[in-house]
């Protein structure tokens, strides 16, 4: 019976939870952990910029744009790269859902950011306004660059997950 018991704790062990999976040269194709690095890069840099914003006291509204990155871009880069480091499922499934987010949130970003350099371009604006302009036009592009590489980790993830299912007993003939 100790036997039988102990067998079951070994099978429940972390220590046996396998670490990888069928489908994972699907997501490593595309080399997650640099991608992931982009992300949380360019989190830091509209952390940054967020900071320098409140620091020049520019509208809250158009500040509030740029510390997505704080809570969205930076943990998202950091799933990915972890999901590639010591990669399970539930690893790839996570970064599958944080970069969905950040796909989602690069959208509405870009779509601020160029609302926000077009009027930073209208002539009453203040003295640091083409600086500023500047600085929303970096990151509409910032923006875009971090949709592409969400859409490129969240397809490489689908990819990896879809091609990893096992049948169900339902579906296996005998």
């Amino acid at each position: 019976m100790e036997n039988g018991e102990r067998g079951e704790q070994e099978l429940a062990s972390p220590k046996n939870e396998p670490t990888a999976f069928e489908g994972l040269d699907k997501f490593h194709r595309l080399k997650p952990t640099i991608l992931g690095a982009i992300e949380v890069a360019i989190g830091i840099s509209m952390a940054l910029t967020a900071i320098t914003y409140l620091a020049v006291d520019v509208d809250l509204d158009i500040t509030a744009i740029l510390f997505w990155g704080i809570f969205i871009y930076i943990p998202a880069g950091g799933l990915t790269i972890a999901a590639d480091r010591k990669p399970t499922r539930a690893k790839v499934c996570a970064a599958l859902g944080m970069n969905v987010l950040v796909a989602l949130s690069t959208v509405a970003g870009s779509v601020l950011h160029f609302f926000a350099s077009v009027l930073f371009a209208y002539p009453p604006c203040h003295l640091g306004c083409k600086h500023l302009r500047n600085t929303e036009l970096f990151m509409l592009a910032a923006s875009i660059l971090l949709f592409i590489v969400s859409i490129l980790v969240v397809s490489s993830a689908v990819a990896a997950l879809c091609s990893s299912r096992k049948p169900s007993k339902e579906n296996t003939v005998i």
